[in-house]
């Protein structure tokens, strides 16, 4: 079970191969102190020597297989008045947790950067540019209402004021804008830094990018009439293209990882596809609701 005395809970949803949640764990455990607990929330069971050899961590089967679903399940699981997100394929900074720490005493809420990892694939490359491009550094510290959740930390009375918002999964759009609108700064910083290593390829990426785009034309329709949504259906194949079209001007504007953005641009492409798509559904299926 989570320690009741650790100030700090970080929940680690677990949807990639066991190899890269080894990496995470590796990373993470010079770092924690003893007032800390990690929760990890798995989609499949990992090995029994990966679970001996970090037997400090708390291994739980999810109630769903998406990363939000796992996400929520962590949350609720966990006790901290601290609490950090991130997702397996992630290699912490040597000093995340510590950054982290100092953060979180000047906010309820901060997330940091992601930076590509070591040894992608093309098909990586594409899931790093789909997303987290955004959060490829350089930026100055900064507002922004699209911080990711695979690099963020919470107070958990930030957290149970908004508990309503993740019942249902920790979207980060949904408890985020709740937050904002109770004007809760939503800081992201350039010294919380991540790294985004190897995902489980092409196929599966592309159906996870269907899924959630699925669930936020949903969330968004709910809140749309119905030639909003109508209009959403239609426009699904120029939502792709303008997707694409701001990753390109966001990693010109930054001026790393060019060729590497070229090289990967027809997954790029696709993966904005499957997303839009999704979104269409979506919105399709909260207009006949």
């Amino acid at each position: 079970m989570p320690s009741s005395s650790a100030d700090l809970s970080i929940c680690i949803a677990s949807h990639a191969s066991p190899r890269a949640l080894e990496l995470c764990l590796a990373a993470l455990a010079p770092q924690l102190t003893g007032a800390e607990e990690v929760v990890v929330y798995e989609r499949k069971p990992a090995p029994a020597e990966l679970r001996e050899r970090f037997a400090w961590a708390h291994f739980h089967p999810g109630s769903g297989r998406l990363v939000p679903e796992l996400w929520r399940d962590a949350i609720a699981r966990s006790c901290g008045e601290l609490v950090l997100l991130t997702i397996a394929t992630m290699e912490p900074a040597p000093d995340w947790v510590a950054t982290a720490r100092v953060e979180l005493a000047r906010g309820d809420v901060v997330a940091g950067a992601i930076e590509p990892g070591r040894d992608l694939r093309v098909a990586d490359w594409a899931e790093y540019f789909v997303r987290y491009s955004r959060d490829l550094l350089p930026f100055s510290e900064r507002e922004s209402a699209l911080i990711p959740g695979d690099n963020a930390g919470y107070r958990r009375s930030a957290l149970e004021r908004t508990r309503e918002a993740w019942a249902d999964g920790f979207w980060e759009p949904l408890v985020n804008g709740r937050l904002a609108a109770e004007g809760v700064p939503l800081r992201q910083v350039p010294g919380l830094v991540v790294a985004h290593g190897r995902g489980e390829g092409a196929r599966a990426f592309l159906r996870q990018r269907f899924a959630h785009g699925r669930v936020f034309g949903r969330q968004r329709g709910a809140a749309m009439g119905a030639a909003r949504k109508l209009a959403g259906v239609v426009a699904a194949p120029f939502v792709a293209l303008l997707l694409t079209a701001r990753i390109a001007a966001t990693v010109r504007r930054k001026g790393r990882f060019g060729g590497e953005l070229v090289r990967a641009l027809p997954l790029v492409v696709l993966f904005n596809a499957a997303w839009a798509l999704g979104e269409a559904v979506g919105q399709a299926e909260a207009l006949r609701a």
